[in-house]
Protein backbone atom coordinates (compact mmCIF):
# COMPACT_ATOMS: atom_id res chain seq x y z
CA UNK A 1 0.00 0.00 0.00
CA UNK A 2 1.29 3.40 -1.04
CA UNK A 3 1.13 6.35 0.70
CA UNK A 4 0.38 9.27 -1.27
CA UNK A 5 2.79 12.44 -0.05
CA UNK A 6 0.16 15.06 1.30
CA UNK A 7 0.55 18.41 -0.31
CA UNK A 8 1.08 21.51 2.49
CA UNK A 9 -1.77 23.47 2.35
CA UNK A 10 -0.40 27.42 2.23
CA UNK A 11 -2.02 29.38 4.99
CA UNK A 12 -4.52 31.60 4.06
CA UNK A 13 -2.93 35.20 3.88
CA UNK A 14 -3.94 37.77 6.97
CA UNK A 15 -4.24 41.22 6.59
CA UNK A 16 -1.14 43.04 7.65
CA UNK A 17 -1.32 44.10 11.41
CA UNK A 18 -1.40 47.40 12.95
CA UNK A 19 2.63 47.46 13.20
CA UNK A 20 2.58 46.28 9.70
CA UNK A 21 0.39 49.62 9.12
CA UNK A 22 2.62 51.68 10.55
CA UNK A 23 5.66 50.58 8.94
CA UNK A 24 4.17 50.89 5.82
CA UNK A 25 2.65 54.28 6.11
CA UNK A 26 6.41 54.90 7.16
CA UNK A 27 8.13 53.65 5.25
CA UNK A 28 6.94 52.32 2.11
CA UNK A 29 4.50 54.86 1.16
CA UNK A 30 4.77 54.42 -2.20
CA UNK A 31 3.20 50.73 -2.17
CA UNK A 32 0.46 51.79 0.40
CA UNK A 33 -0.69 54.68 -1.88
CA UNK A 34 -0.84 51.77 -5.03
CA UNK A 35 -2.58 49.17 -2.86
CA UNK A 36 -5.29 52.10 -2.54
CA UNK A 37 -5.39 53.30 -6.04
CA UNK A 38 -6.12 49.73 -7.05
CA UNK A 39 -8.91 49.42 -4.20
CA UNK A 40 -6.76 46.22 -2.48
CA UNK A 41 -7.83 46.30 1.15
CA UNK A 42 -9.34 49.48 1.64
CA UNK A 43 -11.53 48.21 5.01
CA UNK A 44 -8.88 47.08 6.68
CA UNK A 45 -6.57 50.04 6.09
CA UNK A 46 -9.53 52.63 7.08
CA UNK A 47 -9.76 50.64 10.03
CA UNK A 48 -6.14 50.90 11.01
CA UNK A 49 -5.67 54.03 9.95
CA UNK A 50 -8.39 55.55 11.97
CA UNK A 51 -7.71 53.26 15.35
CA UNK A 52 -3.74 54.66 14.59
CA UNK A 53 -5.18 58.43 14.56
CA UNK A 54 -7.52 58.23 17.55
CA UNK A 55 -5.28 56.43 19.74
CA UNK A 56 -1.69 58.50 19.23
CA UNK A 57 -4.02 61.33 18.90
CA UNK A 58 -5.12 60.57 22.17
CA UNK A 59 -2.00 60.13 23.59
CA UNK A 60 -0.52 63.42 22.52
CA UNK A 61 -3.76 65.17 24.00
CA UNK A 62 -3.31 63.43 26.73
CA UNK A 63 0.38 64.58 27.50
CA UNK A 64 -0.52 68.64 26.68
CA UNK A 65 -3.12 68.33 29.54
CA UNK A 66 -1.12 66.78 32.01
CA UNK A 67 0.22 70.19 33.08
CA UNK A 68 -3.10 70.88 34.42
CA UNK A 69 -3.84 67.86 36.10
CA UNK A 70 -5.92 64.85 35.49
CA UNK A 71 -8.79 65.82 34.45
CA UNK A 72 -7.58 68.58 31.93
CA UNK A 73 -5.47 65.35 30.55
CA UNK A 74 -8.56 63.63 30.13
CA UNK A 75 -10.34 66.06 28.40
CA UNK A 76 -7.24 66.67 25.71
CA UNK A 77 -7.38 62.99 25.43
CA UNK A 78 -11.10 63.18 23.93
CA UNK A 79 -11.12 66.64 22.56
CA UNK A 80 -8.03 66.04 19.92
CA UNK A 81 -8.84 63.38 18.00
CA UNK A 82 -12.53 64.83 18.12
CA UNK A 83 -10.86 67.96 16.43
CA UNK A 84 -9.01 65.86 13.47
CA UNK A 85 -12.51 64.06 13.10
CA UNK A 86 -15.00 67.13 13.01
CA UNK A 87 -13.00 69.01 10.67
CA UNK A 88 -12.36 65.83 8.42
CA UNK A 89 -16.42 65.20 8.59
CA UNK A 90 -16.94 69.06 7.39
CA UNK A 91 -14.00 69.28 4.76
CA UNK A 92 -14.44 66.08 3.40
CA UNK A 93 -18.30 65.92 1.47
CA UNK A 94 -16.96 69.28 -0.29
CA UNK A 95 -13.53 67.55 -1.22
CA UNK A 96 -14.59 64.31 -3.11
CA UNK A 97 -17.56 65.90 -4.81
CA UNK A 98 -15.35 68.60 -6.64
CA UNK A 99 -12.68 65.95 -7.15
CA UNK A 100 -15.57 64.02 -9.04
CA UNK A 101 -16.38 66.59 -10.46
CA UNK A 102 -12.92 67.34 -12.06
CA UNK A 103 -12.65 63.79 -13.42
CA UNK A 104 -11.06 61.88 -10.61
CA UNK A 105 -11.53 58.08 -10.61
CA UNK A 106 -10.88 57.79 -7.16
CA UNK A 107 -14.19 56.30 -5.25
CA UNK A 108 -15.06 57.39 -1.84
CA UNK A 109 -13.11 54.93 -0.12
CA UNK A 110 -10.08 55.32 -1.59
CA UNK A 111 -10.19 58.67 -1.43
CA UNK A 112 -10.93 58.43 2.69
CA UNK A 113 -8.31 55.92 3.11
CA UNK A 114 -5.47 58.80 1.31
CA UNK A 115 -6.87 61.46 3.99
CA UNK A 116 -6.97 59.19 7.11
CA UNK A 117 -3.26 57.38 5.91
CA UNK A 118 -2.49 60.92 5.90
CA UNK A 119 -3.93 61.91 9.36
CA UNK A 120 -2.66 58.71 10.59
CA UNK A 121 0.92 59.67 9.86
CA UNK A 122 -0.08 63.42 11.59
CA UNK A 123 -1.05 61.03 14.68
CA UNK A 124 2.30 59.44 14.80
CA UNK A 125 4.25 62.13 14.55
CA UNK A 126 2.64 63.12 17.53
CA UNK A 127 2.85 60.13 19.35
CA UNK A 128 6.78 60.69 18.10
CA UNK A 129 7.22 63.67 20.23
CA UNK A 130 5.61 63.08 23.34
CA UNK A 131 8.52 62.99 24.69
CA UNK A 132 9.98 66.28 24.10
CA UNK A 133 6.64 67.38 25.45
CA UNK A 134 6.77 66.12 28.77
CA UNK A 135 10.50 67.02 29.29
CA UNK A 136 9.79 70.59 28.92
CA UNK A 137 6.70 69.98 31.38
CA UNK A 138 9.10 68.20 33.63
CA UNK A 139 11.81 70.97 33.97
CA UNK A 140 9.61 73.81 34.80
CA UNK A 141 8.13 75.33 31.64
CA UNK A 142 5.69 77.58 31.99
CA UNK A 143 1.68 77.85 30.69
CA UNK A 144 2.81 80.33 27.95
CA UNK A 145 5.62 78.45 26.44
CA UNK A 146 3.86 74.90 26.56
CA UNK A 147 1.00 76.88 24.82
CA UNK A 148 2.53 78.19 22.04
CA UNK A 149 5.24 74.99 21.86
CA UNK A 150 2.10 72.40 21.57
CA UNK A 151 0.70 74.40 19.01
CA UNK A 152 3.51 75.03 16.63
CA UNK A 153 3.58 70.76 16.82
CA UNK A 154 0.32 69.80 15.31
CA UNK A 155 0.44 72.93 13.15
CA UNK A 156 3.42 70.90 12.01
CA UNK A 157 1.73 67.58 12.14
CA UNK A 158 -0.63 68.73 10.29
CA UNK A 159 0.76 70.12 7.38
CA UNK A 160 2.95 67.35 7.56
CA UNK A 161 -0.17 64.98 6.67
CA UNK A 162 -1.18 67.17 4.05
CA UNK A 163 2.34 67.32 2.30
CA UNK A 164 1.46 63.45 2.70
CA UNK A 165 -1.88 63.50 0.88
CA UNK A 166 -0.19 65.65 -2.03
CA UNK A 167 2.19 63.02 -2.49
CA UNK A 168 -0.11 60.31 -2.34
CA UNK A 169 -2.48 61.89 -5.07
CA UNK A 170 0.20 62.84 -7.21
CA UNK A 171 1.11 59.37 -7.43
CA UNK A 172 -2.74 57.89 -7.93
CA UNK A 173 -2.28 61.17 -10.49
CA UNK A 174 0.99 59.86 -11.81
CA UNK A 175 1.34 56.53 -11.74
CA UNK A 176 -2.01 54.90 -11.96
CA UNK A 177 -3.70 58.00 -14.69
CA UNK A 178 -7.13 57.76 -12.62
CA UNK A 179 -6.42 61.36 -10.57
CA UNK A 180 -6.41 64.49 -13.14
CA UNK A 181 -3.33 66.79 -13.00
CA UNK A 182 -5.82 69.70 -12.66
CA UNK A 183 -7.39 68.39 -9.52
CA UNK A 184 -4.08 68.78 -7.53
CA UNK A 185 -4.61 73.08 -7.70
CA UNK A 186 -8.07 71.88 -5.98
CA UNK A 187 -6.15 69.96 -2.68
CA UNK A 188 -3.69 72.60 -2.29
CA UNK A 189 -6.64 75.08 -1.81
CA UNK A 190 -8.70 72.28 -0.03
CA UNK A 191 -5.71 71.63 2.57
CA UNK A 192 -5.84 75.46 3.22
CA UNK A 193 -9.42 75.09 3.97
CA UNK A 194 -8.84 72.32 6.27
CA UNK A 195 -6.00 74.20 7.82
CA UNK A 196 -8.99 76.97 8.16
CA UNK A 197 -11.30 75.00 10.09
CA UNK A 198 -9.46 73.10 11.96
CA UNK A 199 -7.54 75.87 13.76
CA UNK A 200 -11.56 77.60 14.88
CA UNK A 201 -12.37 74.17 15.95
CA UNK A 202 -9.54 73.91 18.03
CA UNK A 203 -10.90 77.50 19.53
CA UNK A 204 -14.51 75.90 20.13
CA UNK A 205 -12.89 73.43 21.72
CA UNK A 206 -10.29 74.98 23.85
CA UNK A 207 -8.85 74.86 26.32
CA UNK A 208 -6.50 71.74 25.39
CA UNK A 209 -3.52 72.42 27.69
CA UNK A 210 -5.22 74.25 30.82
CA UNK A 211 -4.12 76.41 33.14
CA UNK A 212 -3.00 75.14 36.50
CA UNK A 213 -4.06 78.40 38.07
CA UNK A 214 -7.29 78.26 37.20
CA UNK A 215 -10.24 75.86 37.71
CA UNK A 216 -10.31 72.67 35.17
CA UNK A 217 -12.79 73.84 32.04
CA UNK A 218 -14.09 71.33 29.60
CA UNK A 219 -14.74 74.22 27.14
CA UNK A 220 -13.76 77.97 27.88
CA UNK A 221 -16.45 80.28 26.27
CA UNK A 222 -15.53 83.02 24.00
CA UNK A 223 -17.25 85.11 21.70
CA UNK A 224 -16.56 85.67 18.43
CA UNK A 225 -13.90 83.30 16.92
CA UNK A 226 -10.06 83.31 16.31
CA UNK A 227 -9.80 85.23 12.94
CA UNK A 228 -11.64 88.14 15.11
CA UNK A 229 -9.87 87.74 18.28
CA UNK A 230 -6.24 87.71 16.53
CA UNK A 231 -7.71 91.20 15.01
CA UNK A 232 -8.44 92.07 18.37
CA UNK A 233 -5.58 91.09 19.98
CA UNK A 234 -3.33 93.25 17.63
CA UNK A 235 -5.39 96.00 18.41
CA UNK A 236 -4.88 95.98 21.73
CA UNK A 237 -1.09 95.26 21.85
CA UNK A 238 -1.01 98.18 19.27
CA UNK A 239 -2.63 100.60 22.24
CA UNK A 240 -0.37 98.68 24.73
CA UNK A 241 -2.78 97.38 26.65
CA UNK A 242 -3.68 94.11 28.51
CA UNK A 243 -5.82 94.99 31.54
CA UNK A 244 -9.43 94.57 31.36
CA UNK A 245 -9.37 97.45 34.57
CA UNK A 246 -7.10 99.48 36.38
CA UNK A 247 -5.68 98.91 40.16
CA UNK A 248 -8.18 95.97 40.69
CA UNK A 249 -5.73 92.46 40.61
CA UNK A 250 -8.83 90.40 39.65
CA UNK A 251 -9.61 92.28 36.41
CA UNK A 252 -6.09 91.62 35.49
CA UNK A 253 -6.01 89.20 32.35
CA UNK A 254 -3.10 86.85 31.33
CA UNK A 255 -1.48 88.68 27.91
CA UNK A 256 -3.28 87.97 24.91
CA UNK A 257 -1.66 84.52 23.31
CA UNK A 258 -2.33 84.43 19.29
CA UNK A 259 -2.98 80.41 19.63
CA UNK A 260 -5.98 78.36 18.99
CA UNK A 261 -5.15 75.57 21.88
CA UNK A 262 -5.70 78.36 24.74
CA UNK A 263 -6.42 81.48 23.20
CA UNK A 264 -7.57 84.43 25.30
CA UNK A 265 -10.73 85.93 23.87
CA UNK A 266 -12.19 89.18 24.83
CA UNK A 267 -15.55 89.46 26.85
CA UNK A 268 -18.15 91.21 25.85
CA UNK A 269 -17.59 94.22 28.40
CA UNK A 270 -13.66 94.56 27.68
CA UNK A 271 -14.44 94.40 23.49
CA UNK A 272 -17.62 97.01 24.11
CA UNK A 273 -15.24 99.44 26.60
CA UNK A 274 -12.49 99.23 24.02
CA UNK A 275 -14.89 100.59 21.38
CA UNK A 276 -15.99 103.90 23.65
CA UNK A 277 -12.35 104.43 24.29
Amino acid sequence: MTSTPATPVAAPASAPGRGAFLAQILTDRDQFFGEVAEGEGLRPKLARAMWTLLGLSALYGAAAGAYAGPAQAISAAVKLPFLFLATLAICFPAFFVIQVLVGSRLRLGQVLALVLGALSLSAILLAAVVPITLFFLLTGANYYFLTLLHVLIVLGAGLLGMVILHDGLAFACEKRGIYPKKAMTIMKVWAVLFAFVGIQMAWNLQPFVGDRGQPFQLFRHNEGNFYTAIVYSLERLAHGGEKVGQGDPSTTRRPLLVAPFDFEAPSSSDSSGARTR
